[in-house]
């Protein structure tokens, strides 16, 4: 009788984990089902019944790495502390999904050009540390960390506006275009989190700055 009542209390555990929507609390309870389960299958007469048993401890294990995959996706922990600012730009990804999106990128150092006027870039870029600057028509200015570059072309998909360099000591994020899409188009929060941060840089640049004046040429001496 009280095998009987152990095999439907785990079973009824079994459906109440159902009702979680939380996942973590959802593969919790099926574990303690799963676990009721298994001393039933242990424990009847003339058991143990190895193949059940060996579902309800695999069922066991599988959550088990689940509730750890899960616990790593939601802290971020080992998010680098150079990204943080970006991470929390972005406010609609979870630290796993962050991961993911810096995971496509890698690190472009300085001096370099990475983009140019009239040209589709192949990249993305978010500036970590140092100095860029932006020359168009003859004017110049510099930007500071936390910045995206090309945004404009990415979010247009046409052409660079301006030429771009990372100063010396200067590092970047890229991201290759076409990756970056199809991670975009596979997670929709992705998605949402960098057209949004692209949208509010693209509109923080316009309300604070503009481009100065260009310097004149000087005439040549006679």
């Amino acid at each position: 009788m009280a095998l009987e009542i152990l095999f439907h209390v785990g079973n009824a555990i079994t459906l109440i984990a159902f009702l979680f929507r939380d996942q973590i609390q959802l593969r919790a309870v099926m574990i303690l089902s799963m676990a009721l389960q298994a001393l039933y299958y242990t424990w009847l007469p003339g058991g143990p019944l190895f193949d059940p048993l060996l579902w309800k401890i695999l069922t066991i294990l599988l959550n088990l790495v689940m509730i750890v995959l899960i616990m790593r996706d939601r802290f971020g922990y080992d998010i680098e502390a150079d990204l943080r600012p970006l991470f929390e730009a972005i406010k609609v990804l979870s630290p796993g999904q962050f991961r993911r999106l810096a995971k496509v990128a890698a690190r472009r150092s300085g001096p370099v050009q990475i983009l140019s006027q009239g040209v589709a870039p192949d990249e993305l870029f978010y500036l970590v540390k140092g100095e860029a600057e932006v020359v168009k028509d003859g004017r110049r200015l510099a930007l500071a960390p936390g910045v995206f570059l090309g945004e404009i072309a990415f979010l247009s998909g046409g052409t660079a506006t301006a030429d771009v360099f990372l100063a010396e000591g200067a590092e970047a994020l890229a991201w290759p275009v076409g990756e970056l899409r199809q991670l975009m188009a596979r997670d929709g929060r992705i998605e949402i989190g960098i057209r949004g941060v692209l949208s509010h840089d693209l509109a923080a640049k316009t309300a604070r700055s503009h481009l100065p004046a260009a310097e004149p040429v000087a005439a040549p001496a006679p």
